[in-house]
């Protein structure tokens, strides 16, 4: 792992504190994962989606998309 983003967030509005995040951890050739962790009221949520030459497996919400281009070219 040679890039790294981060953005936390609060998924509902509601739960205060930013107690989501997405987590982008990419190599050198921009391949990697996300790590999506949603908390709500009713627990905690992990989505893990592949990237690959920077290009993710599916389709990418706002703050993934947010980590992805962190990692990529920086905060």
């Amino acid at each position: 792992i040679q890039k790294v983003g981060v953005v936390k967030y609060d998924a509902f509005n509601q739960m205060g504190g930013n107690l989501s995040s997405s987590i982008a951890l990419l190599n050198e050739d921009d391949d990697g994962v996300i790590i999506n962790t949603v908390q709500s009221v009713d627990g905690c949520y992990s989505y893990v989606k592949q990237i690959r030459g920077g290009k993710p497996d599916v389709d990418l919400g706002k703050e993934e998309n947010e980590a992805l281009e962190q990692a990529m070219y920086g905060s």
